[in-house]
């Protein structure tokens, strides 16, 4: 089979958070079948002043892939993705984790029209975040539901043109009620170090809201330095009551240098700010967040890490008591 199609179909479905190694298992005939793998274990204090530091798994996923060719430019493709939930309750007898079929897709891949897929799969909002902390800074943007069961998703890649789109079809097959359905995409380039990129989100009635808005993204390389810019706004809405709502505007700005082959070092500042509509039931808060990491690359597939963190927040005008967050880290992929 053609290996460009293979190349550019299955990394492309790969969100940002998902295992990019891989390895091939199978390739004769036509057909290629790789498996790829990340688990990551964290050493974790949030700014919580009631929380205490715990070892916790942040990362694990197992997703097999496979390409088949159906003619030159043309692949069939399939995935299968596997997520390890951390269910440890304090007692031995239940330290063990449940294991989550989040991905269940078919599709076809080609040079010419990129990539469409159907099935159980993360939504193209997955990867929409562009800052570079581990934990400690303020979350970029919640789109809060970023993944489904009935989504058909398109993406699309030339290396200077980026594009997708999906949709997450109504749950509900009743015909009397109007149940939740998502829509979104992603346009975006590159060009001479720059990185830009605009995500869209409209979802009806999830977890009793409606929530729509964007987050725009911009990234630039110059040597061994780096930065990222990022803006997003959201509008929460109560799905019964679309009067009861919130705007929040999220920044944040970060930079890294790569003081080695193994050494990169970033700080970040993010602000967030949450405003509801008069007689809301949503809180108004204003958070900032500025944190530090290093991370040590062991080799091209494993690395450790280590972020520090602090946090001002603010809540119906009172201030949060808050702590010095910290974060230690090692992430392996296959």
């Amino acid at each position: 089979m053609k290996k460009t199609v293979l190349a550019m179909a299955v990394p492309a479905l790969l969100t940002a958070g998902a295992a990019q190694a891989s390895v091939n298992l199978y390739d004769a005939d036509g057909v290629v079948v790789d498996l790829s793998g990340a688990a990551e274990i964290q050493y974790f204090k949030g700014y919580s002043k009631s929380e205490d530091a715990n070892l916790r798994i942040d990362d694990a996923d197992l997703i097999l892939t496979t390409a088949i060719a159906v003619t030159d430019s043309l692949d069939a493709v399939a995935g299968m993705g596997f997520k390890y939930e951390d269910q440890f309750n304090g007692t031995l007898s239940n330290d063990s984790g449940a294991v989550k079929n989040d991905e269940l897709w078919v599709g076809f891949a080609s040079d010419e029209f990129g990539t469409i897929t159907f099935g159980r799969q993360l939504l193209i909002s997955d990867d929409a975040g562009n800052q570079k902390d581990y934990e400690l800074g303020t979350e970029q943007i919640s789109f809060v539901q970023t993944e489904g069961g009935q989504v058909i998703k398109w993406v699309y890649d030339n290396g200077t043109f980026y594009a997708g789109a999906n949709v997450d079809l109504d749950q509900d097959k009743s015909e009397t009620t109007d149940g939740r359905q998502i829509v979104g995409g992603r346009i975006g380039a590159r060009f001479e170090g720059f990185d830009g990129r605009v995500y869209l989100y409209d979802a009806e009635d999830i977890s009793g809201e409606d929530v729509s808005g964007f987050n725009a993204e911009l990234d630039y390389a110059i040597d061994a330095f780096d930065i990222a810019v990022s803006y997003g706004q959201v509008e929460y809405k109560k799905h019964a009551n679309t009067s009861d709502k919130k705007d929040v505007d999220v920044f944040g700005i970060s930079a890294g240098y790569q003081a080695d082959e193994k050494t990169y070092i970033a700080v970040g500042y993010d602000i967030i700010d949450m405003d509801p509509s008069s007689g809301s039931s949503f809180a108004k808060e204003e958070s900032t967040s500025l944190y530090a990491n290093i991370t040590y690359k062991l080799h091209s597939n494993a690395k450790v890490y280590a972020e520090v963190g602090v946090n001002d927040d603010e809540v119906n005008g009172a201030d949060v008591d808050t702590d010095t967050g910290y974060v230690l880290g090692m992430e392996v992929k296959f």
